[in-house]
């Protein structure tokens, strides 16, 4: 009997066993398709490094300008003086810069006084016109030159030492000067001509020092040395 009874509590037991396994295995299978089902978590975005800043293109050498220096300025003015430069017109001041190219010029009862940085010095009278061809000073060197064309009027110069170190001439209509000194003055009529009688008139003067330079004097067209002034007036 009591062999009985144990045997009935047994598969009692057995019974209510079964279906609460099936239902952890039903809830093991259904967390396994829910598992499955999810979709796995997208992996966190690695964040991308800064770009580095391209470096400034470094500019070419010959691309690197020069800055344009003045080669002189206006020491006097009386009445009205211009300049023309890059075909413009400008009137002129006391302590106006001078460039090279400009054409500088007086009207009728003006004067103009220019000094460059040599300390050559021109003085215009009335009506006066020059242009500055060439200008090179280097303090100490010996390659210095400079060009001066009067194109009209009574110009008087006190050379300095761009014409002692190297190379100063002054240009007319119709005479290249090479200036080995000195004072002088030149004048330049109106619609000065070779072989007439308004050509250009020379004149060379004594230094501040009482010495005498000279003036070579060569046709403007062809070259040829027509003479030289070397007594001050």
């Amino acid at each position: 009997m009591t062999s009985l009874v144990a045997w009935r509590r047994f598969v009692f037991a057995l019974v209510l066993a079964l279906p609460l396994a099936g239902v952890r295995v039903a809830c093991a299978s259904d967390a396994i398709e829910i598992a499955q089902a999810q979709p796995a978590p997208a992996a966190s975005p690695t964040p991308s490094a800064s770009p580095t800043p391209s470096a400034s293109p470094t500019p070419a050498a010959d691309a690197q300008t020069t800055a344009v220096e003045p080669i002189g300025n206006v020491a006097t003015v009386t009445g009205i003086a211009t300049v023309i430069r890059d075909r413009n017109s400008y009137p002129l001041r006391v302590r106006d810069d001078i460039y090279l190219n400009d054409v500088v010029q007086t009207s009728s009862n003006s004067s103009l006084g220019i000094t460059f940085n040599d300390a050559t010095t021109f003085n215009l009278s009335a009506s006066a016109k020059i242009t500055i061809d060439n200008y090179v000073y280097e303090d100490g060197g010996k390659q210095n030159s400079a060009i001066f064309d009067i194109g009209k009027g009574t110009v008087a110069f006190v050379a300095a030492a761009v014409a002692k170190t190297g190379d100063m001439k002054i240009t007319t209509p119709t005479a290249t000067l090479g200036i080995r000194g000195t004072t002088g003055v030149v004048d330049v009529p109106e619609g000065a001509a070779a072989n007439k009688a308004n050509n250009v008139n020379i004149k060379l003067y004594p230094d501040a020092d009482g010495r005498v330079g000279h003036i070579d004097v060569d046709d403007r067209s062809s070259g040829t040395r027509l003479g030289a002034l070397t007594r001050a007036r």
